[in-house]
């Protein structure tokens, strides 16, 4: 009698088997590693081994912070010379960067910070919520955020370094 059972149980799964639909979309093939990167770097962003804009988008997205280039503000530090780039990051925070040609203009115009308003991205922010500091290569990044998580990612997304060129 159990064998009985068995050969039902493997006749109904053979008889489910041959009446899947022949006509069913096969199984797409896996992706390759050049077409799961995002827009950003398979449009060309350089891999020079300093930030571009291109990049520190890429790099805030990978890191799940889901970026918003906001193209209608302005910098809030006037004094800073790089180029802009306003990011919004969820409802609240707000990245400002700074781009330069290298870190030696980077260094330079960043003597201009008011560094008592300002914390270091691995120090704790006091009661004043002054904005984060975060100084990387070629790039001045200042954040205004309250929560130590996306402190800390976002820091972590720019500090790891731009992304280098291919080795030869």
């Amino acid at each position: 009698m159990r064998d009985g059972t068995m050969n039902r149980a493997i006749a109904v799964l053979l008889l489910a088997a041959g009446c899947s639909k022949a006509d069913s979309p096969p199984t797409p093939p896996p992706r390759s590693p050049a077409a799961a990167l995002p827009a950003a770097t398979a449009r060309g962003c350089p891999a020079t081994g300093e930030w571009a804009e291109c990049s520190v988008i890429y790099r805030l997205e990978r890191a799940g912070l889901a970026p918003h280039v906001d193209s209608n503000a302005s910098p809030v530090e006037k004094e800073l010379v790089g180029r802009p780039l306003l990011i919004k990051l969820g409802l609240t925070a707000k990245l400002e960067v700074f781009l330069y040609a290298d870190s030696a203009a980077r260094i330079a115009d960043a003597t201009k910070l008011d560094r008592s308003q300002l914390v270091s991205d691995t120090a704790m922010q006091t009661m004043k919520r002054e904005r984060t500091l975060i100084e990387t290569s070629n790039l001045i990044g200042l954040l205004t955020s309250i929560s130590d998580h996306q402190r800390e990612r976002v820091s972590d997304a720019l500090t790891a370094g731009a992304p280098q060129p291919p080795k030869s």
